[in-house]
């Protein structure tokens, strides 16, 4: 997330790590019902991104070769995807308050998967920076190390897991999907202004420009995620917040005018300044490790990351549009549960109505994703289930405790006492 050049501070200071044989099966079906695509997002998947980011150990854009090999890294990995992607260089100097004067070329990366029965001539566009910066918050001296996990390999890694599931699942929509990583966002949002105006330049139309800055740290119990927005895009955002409850156990959080400040502080806020619809994921709470060297993949939450990513898909569903005519709030549920009793201590019950028959998978998670328990079904008749779980042996805190079906999941939050 890129310093406001005014020195304003920032207002803000797996799940799935494993799946069982009977579950890829289901996947195997490569069905192209949302409700079918959600469960594939993996927080194994996230985790390896943000790691192999992180592993370039600085992704400073003013670096000695800049970050050249970071953009080959994400373009090999989308064209392995089947995504048409190439690198788009671009020069820039001048001087920044923090990091002095400047002359250097920067790398953005573009991906294009095109749309097939396409409604009109519009796309849409997913993107995150690529970039990261860390520096003494005391003496305001650069680190040599910029690890970037939270900031923001894990926003490139929504991108790139939106990316594998549209392959694995030989996705098409009805209008272009644009893979975008930004280059030089923490000096000024210079990668995301400069495809923005090349854009408007040119008279694309943008649907709707969805950016992910920050999207996985997350240590409280309620998870809750930002949607900063823009004045010409208010609808947008609201459908956001509707599809982010519907499909994930995120509570979406709108911010006030007086709290939207920073949504001038990431690559959306480019694309909105050129006149284009956009909407801006921040985790609303901020991480403690901002733009330094303890900004590392263990800090963060895959299961948290994980159901980012599952907003994001949703999106992709609602603006690009799949292109079997599933809209996002058309996929039925067959599963309700309900986990009593809640806090529990020694034996918690799960009861659930199925109303088709089913093959159940019911997974005990910890708040880093981790699978502590799981129990499969191979075939359950439509009506009514009770399961007992024993949690005596596990130690108190929050987990969640998922129940999968063929065509999707629900999911609860478990507390142990």
């Amino acid at each position: 997330m890129a310093i406001i050049l005014n020195n304003m501070k920032k207002i803000f200071s797996l799940l799935l790590i494993s799946s069982t044989l009977w579950i890829g099966s289901l996947m195997a079906q490569k069905s192209t019902s949302l409700e079918s695509l959600l469960p594939q997002i993996n927080a194994d998947s996230l985790l390896q991104t943000v790691t192999d980011l992180q592993n370039f150990q600085s992704r400073f854009a003013l670096r000695p070769g800049g970050n050249q090999a970071v953009a080959e890294y994400i373009a090999n990995r989308l064209n392995n995807y089947g995504i048409t992607a190439k690198i788009d260089t671009f020069h820039q100097a001048g001087q920044n308050w923090l990091v002095g004067a400047y002359d250097q070329d920067f790398y953005n990366v573009r991906g294009v998967l095109p749309a097939v029965n396409a409604k009109d001539d519009s796309l849409v566009l997913i993107g995150a920076h690529l970039d990261a910066i860390s520096y003494d918050h005391q003496t305001w001296q650069l680190l040599e190390m910029a690890p970037g996990a939270d900031d923001n390999a894990s926003g490139v890694a929504v991108m790139l897991e939106m990316a594998r599931i549209c392959h694995e699942n030989n996705l098409r929509f009805n209008r272009d999907i644009h893979f975008m990583a930004f280059d030089g966002e923490e000096l000024g949002l210079f990668g995301g202004y400069y495809d923005a105006q090349k854009r408007q330049e040119t008279g694309e139309n943008i649907a709707v420009m969805i950016n992910n800055d920050m999207v996985s740290y997350q240590p409280d119990e309620n998870w809750r995620l930002m949607l900063h927005w823009y004045d010409n895009s208010l609808d947008v955002v609201s459908r956001a917040a509707d599809i982010c409850a519907q499909y994930t156990d995120i509570d979406p959080y709108i911010p006030s005018s007086s709290e939207n400040n920073n949504a001038r502080a990431s690559d959306s806020y480019a694309y909105y300044q050129n006149g284009f619809r956009a909407v801006f994921a921040i985790e609303y709470t901020f991480s403690t490790s901002y733009h330094t060297d303890h900004d590392v993949a263990d800090s963060n939450n895959y299961a948290y990351h994980a159901d980012v990513a599952r907003y994001n898909l949703a999106m992709l569903a609602e603006y690009a549009g799949l292109d079997d005519g599933v809209g996002v709030e058309e996929q039925p549920h067959i599963a309700t549960m309900r986990v009593y009793p809640n806090p529990v201590s020694e034996k918690a019950v799960v009861r659930y109505q199925l109303t088709e028959a089913s093959p159940i998978a019911i997974t005990i998670m910890d708040m880093m994703g981790r699978v502590v328990m799981q129990q499969d079904f191979s075939n359950q008749s439509a009506g009514l289930h009770i399961e007992e779980l024993d949690m005596a042996r596990f130690p108190a805190g929050v987990y969640l405790c998922r129940l999968q079906t063929v065509k999707g999941m629900e999911t609860t939050k478990l507390v142990k006492r």
